[in-house]
């Protein structure tokens, strides 16, 4: 299968024979050749509970990651995009924490968790992963800092910042975002109600911070969302004249 843009990202791209980067090393050898598989919107990479046999780079599409409570009810708890790893575990752990479910028809990779031992001994792969999980913690901890502590606007303005900034690392430069989650979905990260996600969206939208087309979402006023994250001013009314400058043919932000 020929490299895909998300290699540039991945944490396999050094040892992997798909990826066309560079090495970490003169010396390094592209010793890594993971199968392919595509799994369908819906379906489990893995589940809570199972052992951990693999770990699972996305070349295409995406994932929510799910946490399944003994007392039976469900958390979602983070989103993952092309270019990320699934199936990462702290501290070794035999057992996967959560469960990992495809947003959208998702192109991934599969690498055996033996084949992830093995390119753990080297040095410089290791301080990659450590890097990424690093990463996936403070993310985490940021998320629930905001369900503990901020009100529902800071949360969405939150995540929206963290989904933008997370596509512009994977090189978009436009603000424009395609959300494959679902507002349940939004509205279980981040804690709060269906209509509470609903009504902040149009909300967003008539003051000019965001504009909605069914599923793209675009990010208008970076400057402004912020704002509303770090609660340095109340939330602005509504701006038709600004709204109505942003929007273009069909736009409608309580969609999606």
């Amino acid at each position: 299968m020929p490299d895909s843009p998300s290699c540039s990202l991945c944490l396999f791209r050094h040892v992997c024979r798909d990826a066309s980067t560079a090495d970490l090393s003169p010396g390094a050898q592209k010793s890594l050749q993971p199968t392919h598989v595509t799994v369908a919107a819906g379906d489990a990479f893995y589940r809570q509970g199972r052992p951990v046999a693999a770990v699972f780079p996305l070349r295409e599409g995406s994932a929510k990651q799910v946490y399944e409570s003994p007392l039976g009810w469900r958390q979602v708890t983070g989103f993952s995009l092309s270019g990320d790893v699934l199936g990462l575990e702290p501290n070794e752990a035999s057992a996967y924490s959560v469960s990992a479910i495809a947003l959208q028809d998702t192109m991934c990779c599969v690498v055996s968790i033996e084949a992830l031992r093995t390119h753990m001994a080297d040095p410089p792969f290791r301080d990659s992963v450590l890097a990424v999980m690093r990463h996936q913690a403070e993310r985490e901890r940021i998320l629930l800092v905001a369900i503990g502590s901020m009100r529902a606007a800071q949360r969405l303005a939150m995540l929206l910042l963290d989904l933008d900034t997370e596509h512009r690392r994977r090189g978009g430069t436009d603000g424009s975002l395609t959300l494959a989650m679902s507002r349940t979905d939004i509205a279980s990260l981040l804690g709060l109600t269906l209509e509470t996600v609903s009504r902040l969206l149009s909300r967003f939208a008539s003051v000019g911070l965001i504009s909605v087309r069914q599923r793209r979402l675009r990010l208008i006023d970076r400057d402004g969302l912020a704002a509303v994250y770090a609660d340095l001013e109340p939330m602005p009314r509504q701006a038709p004249a600004a709204m109505a400058a942003h929007a273009g043919p069909g736009d409608e932000p309580h969609l999606f």
